[in-house]
């Protein structure tokens, strides 16, 4: 990629489709795999020479929402199941 690191979303107030223009890999990738699982929601527009994607998306799906905070207790239970998960998904594959 080029340098490029711009990400866009775009939309008009009474619009029902926003366009999305990602050259980030994680957005690239999550729109992705949504145009495969959604094909009739989600659509890749383009496939830029500079490495980004455009889509466009219904509004609908577009949030913004603050990362969430975790104490520490709670972040000990999820590694703990984390864990206790992985140990089970590798006793039934083996």
């Amino acid at each position: 990629m080029d340098g490029c690191n711009e990400n866009v979303i775009e939309f008009m107030t009474n619009d029902t489709r926003a366009t999305l223009s990602f050259s980030q890999g994680r957005y690239k990738s999550v729109i992705r795999k949504l145009a495969e699982k959604h094909p009739e929601d989600c659509r890749i527009i383009a496939d830029n020479e500079d490495g980004s994607i455009c889509a466009h998306v219904p509004v609908s799906w577009l949030r913004i929402s603050p990362p969430r905070q975790y104490t520490e207790e709670q972040r000990q239970q999820m590694g703990e199941r984390l864990r206790q998960n992985r140990s089970e998904n590798t006793a039934t594959q083996g």
